[in-house]
């Protein structure tokens, strides 16, 4: 305001005398009316030059003084400096984010909304052969060719754990690759990862524990057999018959444990394919219940069945039988006596649903996610008291995941748990051995 104030006295000054002037040569107005646009034009030619400052701020600033000019003069060279403070530091975090993005194990590449590359680090070169800059607005989809990947850049098909593809420049290297969208989905970040050693060793381990369990299978059945024999032979004294007993009961459990683990490395080998038929699951349940009907009735439990007799499923009925099996036989070993439980299978959303629940004693949220690991057991002395092996849900999870079907789990503590294994519908079939849709059913 006291720069405003300034320009004012001025110009009242400059009128003044020129009105002053104009009095006593007898032409004020003339006088004035010059004056004013002489005033005017200095401001614009001031302004202007203001202006031209303000385009390239490397000429020196207005040498004014004092005035409103000053006032914005000053004020936009104190912010352009801000400014180039800030583009100085900027530029420094990105030569640093840059420097540590280099040294990154994986490879990443930016993409924009038209699919091509904005950016890329060093190991993309490495991992997927694109070079930056030399890759620059070239479509990622013309030098990574796999189909896999263009359903993940369109969000189509999206699993958590991102895709495995091999790599476009080294077939001996397998990649996991993530796509992640930011800035309003208009830009994506690729993350590419090398896990060929993270899957060698995942074979070794997977071959290693099925040899041993191949190794095992032999001794364990001659073992058992002398176990029988001495069980069964009336000269065994009585102090040795319960010791006896323990080891029969120890070997059969022992047995049950290498079959699961030997049947799990079969489903885990990929070039192991069975035979897909259409599986009547009626028929499938009532043999499984019929099996487990025994433990049924000594625990009293009630089962209810919501079954569509219409509905088939193409798959292994032997691999299904082994899966279904596992979790109706868990419920009821696991559900307290007189418990109920729920088994259904009908169309929903997406698919087909297989779906066993019971009111048992539920378990807890932080478990769920690690229940289809191998061994887990949530309580150890139940689940050995009930001869359970700790393989049945890996085995479940692998039947399904051979089937292209997902397995969801669901439980509340004091209310009970719920496992569903949801296929879908290009595996679902009629009596007809036709594929049928979940939304317009049979």
């Amino acid at each position: 305001m006291k720069s405003m104030g300034q320009d004012i006295w001025k110009i009242s000054a400059f009128l003044l005398a020129a009105l002053v002037v104009g009095l006593s040569i007898g032409y004020p107005l003339q006088v004035l009316l010059v004056t004013s646009v002489s005033l005017l034009g200095w401001y614009l030619y001031r302004l202007n030059l203001l202006l031209r400052w303000v385009r390239n701020p490397s000429n020196e600033p207005l040498s004014e003084q004092s005035g409103l000019l000053y006032l914005v003069n000053r004020e936009i060279y104190r912010r352009n400096s801000e400014h180039h403070g800030r583009t100085r530091q900027l530029t420094s975090h990105l030569l640093q984010f840059r420097k540590a993005v280099s040294v990154i194990p994986d490879a990443i590449v930016l993409i924009n909304q038209a699919g091509k590359i904005e950016w890329a680090n060093s190991k993309a070169h490495v991992l997927l052969g694109i070079q930056w800059p030399r890759d620059a607005q070239v479509r990622f989809t013309d030098l990574i060719r796999d189909s896999k990947c263009s359903k993940l850049l369109d969000g189509v098909d999206i699993k958590p754990n991102g895709i495995e593809i091999t790599s476009p420049i080294n077939r001996d290297l397998t990649l996991s690759v993530t796509c992640t969208r930011y800035m309003g989905d208009e830009v994506r970040m690729v993350i590419a990862r090398d896990i060929s050693h993270l899957i060698r060793v995942n074979k070794l381990h997977k071959n290693f524990v099925a040899n041993v369990s191949h190794e095992l299978k032999t001794p364990l059945t001659v073992l058992k057999g002398y176990l029988e024999i001495m069980s069964h032979n009336p000269e065994l004294p009585e102090k040795f018959r319960p010791p006896v007993e323990q080891m029969t009961a120890q070997s059969n459990r022992m047995q049950l444990i290498v079959q699961d683990l030997l049947y799990l490395a079969k489903l885990e080998d990929y070039s192991y394919m069975s035979e897909h038929e259409p599986v009547d699951i009626t028929q499938l349940v009532n043999s499984i219940i019929e099996s487990i009907q025994p433990v049924v009735e000594r625990k009293r439990h009630k089962v209810q069945l919501d079954i569509d007799y219409q509905l088939k499923v193409l798959g292994s009925q032997s691999e299904l039988h082994s899966a279904f099996t596992n979790l109706i036989s868990n419920a009821a070993a696991y559900t307290d006596d007189g418990g109920v439980i729920n088994i259904s299978w009908k169309f929903c959303d997406g698919g087909a649903e297989f779906m066993v629940k019971d009111n048992g004693v539920g378990i807890e949220s932080v478990e769920l996610p690690l229940l289809t690991r191998r061994f887990y057991r949530i309580d150890d002395d139940r689940s050995r008291d009930s001869g359970g092996t700790g393989l049945g849900l890996a085995i479940v999870k692998h039947v399904l995941q051979r089937h292209g079907a997902e397995l969801r789990i669901d439980s509340l503590i004091g209310v009970g748990s719920e496992f569903r294994c949801v296929f879908p519908p290009q595996k679902l079939v009629s009596d007809d051995d036709q594929v049928v849709s979940a939304e317009t059913g049979i």
